[in-house]
């Protein structure tokens, strides 16, 4: 049986023992007789609710030649076996999950294993190598993240537009019951409401000034995320399996893409330090040698002290965080914290490449996948145009509202986006791009405090990260979107607009 138990390992030569371990008994050829000393282990920065680690032969092996046995006390006789003209990898990725817990983790983490299975087989994800108690084995994509500004470069954003279709039409066996939006936010709410009293504690002992808080103070949000509700019940709204987080840094650009060195400057691959102390993280997990069994182990977990603790017959594995990048991946057991961003790659802007044919972009990271409102994921996306989060300084994001798509660029994305959503129809009319436009209207409301209640709830995390004036700006822009709205449909009579009670 599989068993994760706690390993008070001191070195990084038994993290690459662990790391070889895990990849002999989930990859084939070479992968079954390297010795640890020869894998090629590199840690990948950026992640916090996963960590991960790249891992690849070493250069010999990498031209098809292998050993016949490895050094160590766990040699194998060679055997025939169902996967022997597998092609195998010369690289992978070993994603560990973190250590946070709560009570929708084990849901969490059963409904991210089986939409990371089905996107790989659809080729809508990275390829799945192997999965076990405590994390997985994922094909290396060398790429990068797209940047903010390529967005709305137009073939970019087409080649989104199809991707998101794709995605929206995948038929995922989770439930297809829109309450993912609202049951996420009301735990947030929860929790904020317990940051900001601390917050107001700080401001009255003059701790914690943030220009322009009164906001965040002063709004129920509450009442605001219930009056949203009813407003989005009173439409009716399609609903899709969506992404949920498509934002540039879930974006891997893999066109004519051949990097020297798997080093990025949005988020690097360090090379291994072997004076260095083991990875907290890593050193909890140690995978039995009898590892390429299908069951788990009987109720082995760990808590968020680092000492296993029992909770019946499942493994608990991190619940997926958030989305933001740039952020330090040493802090442990988040709250809905920082996602993870590019796997690898270089940051050579898209118009210094060339481009003359159709664009390779393949979509990860999704943490944050549930079926939801059609709108919402449009919505969100659009705005993702203005919010570059690689300001070297704080508050480490630039808000660039004037880069939000033109009228002419939503309809060039929406219409492909219905194209490929609805292959063979007829081609959208102007009445289909004006109804997704009012959906877009009104999940952009959405999209605003649904980030603002995730930074309120990270405002106190050891982060380099602006929260508070993340919080707030996403506020501001939410209290401008209402009043348009507002405005919109007073003059058009088609929902009825009530305020929220105080």
């Amino acid at each position: 049986m599989h068993s994760v138990m706690m390993k008070a390992s001191k070195s990084p030569t038994e993290m690459r023992d662990i790391a070889a371990r895990i990849c002999r008994d989930y990859l084939t050829g070479a992968w079954k007789t390297i010795p640890a000393e020869e894998l090629q282990m590199k840690r990948i920065s950026g992640g916090l609710s996963n960590f991960l680690y790249y891992v690849s032969l070493p250069e010999q092996q990498k031209g098809g030649s292998t050993r016949a046995s490895f050094s160590g006390s766990s040699c194998k006789r060679p055997r025939k076996n169902s996967y022997t003209n597998t092609l195998e990898p010369k690289e992978a990725l070993l994603r560990i999950y973190g250590q946070t817990h709560g009570e929708h983790a084990l849901e969490t983490m059963l409904t991210e294993s089986v939409v990371f299975t089905l996107l790989s087989e659809r080729k809508l994800g990275p390829k799945l190598l192997g999965i076990f108690p405590g994390g997985r084995i994922e094909q290396y994509i060398p790429a990068r993240a797209l940047l903010t500004s390529e967005l709305s470069d137009t073939k970019i954003s087409l080649k989104i537009a199809e991707k998101m279709a794709a995605i929206h039409n995948l038929d995922i066996p989770v439930s297809k019951e829109p309450t993912w939006l609202w049951n996420t936010m009301d735990r947030w709410l929860k929790s904020a409401e317990s940051t900001l009293k601390d917050f107001k504690k700080d401001q009255m002992n003059g701790n914690k000034q943030v220009p322009g808080a009164q906001i965040v103070t002063q709004l129920d949000l509450r009442a605001e995320v219930e009056w949203l509700k009813a407003l989005v019940d009173a439409g009716d709204y399609p609903v899709v399996f969506s992404h949920n987080d498509l934002q540039e840094g879930n974006i891997l650009f893999r066109e004519g893409y051949a990097p020297p060195t798997p080093v990025d400057s949005f988020c690097t691959m360090d090379q291994f330090d072997e004076s260095a102390q083991l990875d907290s993280h890593f050193s909890s997990i140690l995978i039995s040698n009898s590892t390429n069994s299908s069951q788990t182990g009987s109720n082995d977990t760990i808590n968020e002290n680092g000492s296993a603790m029992t909770t019946g017959n499942s493994v608990h594995v991190s619940e997926p965080g958030s989305r933001k990048r740039l952020l330090d991946d040493s802090f442990e057991n988040e709250l809905d914290s920082t996602r993870d961003s590019v796997l690898s790659g270089t940051s050579q802007a898209l118009s210094e490449q060339p481009c003359d044919g159709d664009p390779q972009l393949m979509i990860i990271d999704f943490e944050y996948c549930a079926y939801n409102y059609r709108g919402f994921d449009l919505a969100n996306h659009f705005l993702e145009w203005t919010f570059d989060y690689t300001k070297p300084e704080a508050p480490f994001f630039y808000h660039k509202p004037e880069q939000y798509p033109t009228k002419e660029q939503k309809d060039k994305f929406t219409a492909e986006y219905l194209a490929q959503s609805y292959p063979g129809g007829p081609a959208p009319t102007t009445q289909d791009l004006a109804e997704i436009d009012r959906e877009v209207k009104c999940f952009t409301m959405a999209s605003h405090l649904f980030w603002s209640l995730w930074a309120i709830v990270n405002v106190y995390q050891e982060i380099e990260f602006g929260y508070w004036e993340y919080a707030i700006c996403r506020l501001n822009q939410y209290e401008h979107c209402k009043k348009l709205y507002s405005e919109l449909i007073s003059n058009t009579g088609n929902f009825p607009i009530t305020k929220p009670e105080k």
